[in-house]
């Protein structure tokens, strides 16, 4: 027998009890038959926009219930996002702080990233054990007291030393924050894992910003190795360099740089350590986890879209994490290659920018990279994770192939940047959306594909830095093209392999659109939009396990109940 009905999450506009017709409400039927309830008399006086915003206050009372916790996980992404991009512009003040040839300052990118591979490895196995607001409040001290001991490293061992600790509480916030948000919001994960990525970018922006008035941005190499300064720096340089290693050394403010963001870490780990006292004072008080509390005060869970799903094998699970681990491998090694070597290859490729032109370009790439992850959280909540994710493969192979093929243009080189910026900026946030559409993403999970992202960060710099020295600075976009092509293919592969698991609901482009969506009843809309709509009611039935069912469904229900009611009494 059919289950009643019920509606436990209504939007405004949804009229009272008293306005309907009293033979229309609902109700066991009257004995010796009567009237029956229309349900779709009720449904009809909705107004028309009710289901859409009924879908957006779920999200704003999801958002506004975990507000504390959410905007602290943000403010701590901004901070990882401002110690991710500063070594890119700095990096050849760094080179003459420290006595290091171009070449060899690479070294530096390896030893930052290594430790967030490991900072990421273990914050999957700390997080198991230990309170993550703890981790958080430790990660962002530790990188803020590292930042600002930078200006004290006169080599380069000691540089790389205090990088590498820096990444290792680097990696530990990337899988902290990621595996809290996804604790937090289970399956709604999405817009705010975009949100959260989005002050990953913000923080990368400010990071150029900050640094752009104090640079020298000279490369010393010719001073270290003794070769001699080449005419065309010289002449697009809008001041004379230095005369030798020490006059460089004397002109730079880049610790300047180092002090002011290390200064702006401190409200942040204020910021993290109410979070912390607050969750403590919680369990004092006998009242468990500032999150399990949270979500108590959430309303029923509505009605998950049902998905026709395939059950998910050891095998498929594993093959789906590899292939999301190997996108971010690419991907994340493609961001960390041109927020890291933008600025080299505009100073030293074709184009010839100035010094001053390539730190503001270099800032417009982060610029565009968050106002992506800005435009994606709201993109997150209509499409498809797996269609955005095809969008911005094919619009970063493009902007690549772009800027390849016309490499001595200025105005292809910004154009290139932005598309860049725009489509790599929810690559990361998007795969890990769509990890959890395919498969249950445990901590465990999350760490490795963490590590995926941070293993590419390791190498392709490391790489990249020695053939931008020996071939030249045409690598930089070479190098882009082919990760751009090898991730297409890694696509690929993953849409097959998810669409066993997770079949569309239609063929052709609009199936490979919106294929996470349940296959539609009979006259229901399958819009984009629409169908995303699965908060507005908890009416279920055991006839159907399609959660958006539509008034025809509702009605088909209700008669179901009502008829069997009937039989029951006669």
């Amino acid at each position: 027998m059919s289950q009643p009905l019920e509606s436990n999450y209504q939007s405004e506009g949804y009229p009272p009890e008293s306005a309907v017709p009293e033979n229309e409400q609902k109700g066991p039927a009257p004995e010796g038959g009567g009237p029956q309830p229309d349900l779709g008399g009720v449904l009809s006086m909705l107004p028309s926009g009710a289901l859409i915003e009924t879908k957006k206050e779920h999200f704003y009372h999801l958002l506004w219930t975990n507000k504390h916790v959410t905007g602290t996980l943000c403010a701590v992404f901004w901070s990882f996002g401002m110690c991710v991009a500063f070594l890119g512009p700095t990096l050849l003040d760094l080179g003459c702080k420290t006595d290091t040839v171009f070449a060899t300052m690479s070294w530096v990118f390896f030893s930052q990233s290594l430790f967030v591979l490991l900072g990421s490895a273990c914050g999957g196995f700390l997080v198991q054990r230990i309170n993550p607001y703890i981790l958080l409040v430790v990660s962002i001290i530790m990188m803020g007291l590292t930042m600002a001991i930078i200006p004290f490293c006169e080599t380069l061992w000691i540089l790389t030393l205090v990088l590498a600790v820096m990444g290792f509480f680097m990696g530990t916030i990337d899988t902290v924050a990621n595996v809290s948000m996804i604790r937090i919001y289970g399956k709604d994960v999405s817009p705010f894992l975009q949100a959260l990525h989005f002050f990953y970018g913000a923080g990368a922006f400010i990071s150029p910003m900050i640094a752009q008035p104090f640079l020298l941005s000279e490369d010393c190499s010719p001073f270290i190795d003794n070769t001699s300064i080449p005419v065309d720096i010289l002449e697009k340089n809008e001041t004379l360099p230095a005369k030798n290693l020490e006059e460089a050394k004397k002109m730079t403010h880049i610790d300047n740089v180092f002090w002011i963001m290390a200064a702006l870490m401190i409200p942040v780990a204020f910021l993290t350590l109410t979070l912390l006292g607050k969750d403590v004072y919680l369990k004092m008080v006998g009242k468990g986890d500032v999150n399990q509390n949270k979500q108590a005060e959430l309303p029923p869970e509505p009605f998950e879209e049902k998905y026709d799903t395939s059950p998910v094998s050891k095998f498929q699970t594993i093959v789906i994490t590899l292939l999301c681990a190997s996108l971010m491998f690419l991907y994340d090694g493609l961001q960390a290659i041109y927020g890291g070597y933008l600025y080299s290859y505009a100073v030293k490729g074709p184009v010839n920018l100035r010094k001053s032109n390539a730190a503001y370009l270099n800032a417009l790439f982060w610029g565009m990279f968050a106002m992506g992850r800005l435009l994606s959280i709201v993109l997150a909540t209509r499409l498809a994770p797996a269609f955005m994710l095809g969008c911005n493969i094919v619009g970063c192979t493009l902007g690549m192939l772009f800027m390849l093929a016309f490499s001595h243009s200025k105005g292809v080189l910004v154009m290139g940047t932005i598309i860049i910026g725009l489509f790599m900026s929810s690559v990361f946030p998007t795969t890990l959306s769509l990890t959890e559409e395919y498969i249950k993403v445990t901590p465990t999970i999350t760490s490795f594909l963490v590590f995926g992202a941070a293993f590419g960060e390791m190498f392709m710099p490391v790489i990249l830095g020695h053939e931008f020295d020996r071939t030249g600075p045409i690598t930089f976009l070479v190098t882009g093209v082919v990760l751009c092509f090898l991730s297409l293919i890694i696509y690929m592969a993953l849409w097959i392999v998810g669409h066993s698991i997770v079949r569309s609901a239609g063929g052709g482009l609009f199936g490979f659109a919106s294929h996470r969506f349940p296959a539609a009843a009979d006259g229901e809309d399958t819009s984009l939009t629409t169908q995303h709509v699965r908060y507005y009611s908890r009416m279920r039935s055991e006839t159907s396990q399609n959660s958006l069912g539509d008034q025809q469904y509702a009605e088909s229900s209700f008669t179901e109940q009502s008829n069997t009611q009937r039989q029951q009494k006669q």
